[in-house]
């Protein structure tokens, strides 16, 4: 047997004279909800268990423009609070700080790329041949194809 409606629900009948279930009205309530709970992180499974509907009536709600607004924008908000956080944090020196927000926001990474030993010597002919200010561009995270100007 199906869950429940909360009685205290108000409810809309979007056939009339067909059977079934009548749907569940989306209140503001249930909007200031949904926004808090994503911005904290929440699933949607978790969400609906907190504002009294079923997984399945939320996955439906998101077809509602508000709803889905509300997601994105309690997720907006939280990000925008903790990234000023962290940007904070890096620009106060915190090294812990600035090697997250260089993961997370410069979109940089520690991982390896096996290259082959020809690769590897065409690397190095190119290191050899740039300039002072090429290497220091490089450095700053610059494409060394962007930097020689190689065409591909």
């Amino acid at each position: 047997m199906g869950r429940q409606i909360d009685p205290g629900r108000t409810t809309v009948k979007t056939n009339p004279g067909k059977p079934g279930r009548p749907a569940l009205e989306i209140t503001k309530r249930d909007l200031r909800q949904i926004e808090q709970f994503a911005g904290i992180g929440m699933t949607r499974i978790e969400i609906a268990h907190l504002i009294g509907i079923t997984a399945r009536q939320l996955y439906r709600w998101q077809e509602n423009p508000e709803v889905l607004a509300a997601i994105e924008r309690g997720r907006a908000r939280s990000l925008s609070v903790v990234g000023k956080k962290l940007f904070q944090k890096a620009k106060g020196g915190d090294i812990t700080a600035i090697i997250w927000f260089e993961k997370t926001r410069g979109r940089r990474s520690e991982r390896i790329q096996v290259v082959n030993e020809d690769e590897a010597a065409t690397i190095q002919r190119q290191l050899a041949s740039m300039t002072t200010e090429q290497l220091e561009r490089v450095a700053n995270g610059e494409s060394p194809i962007n930097v020689l100007g190689i065409q591909s």
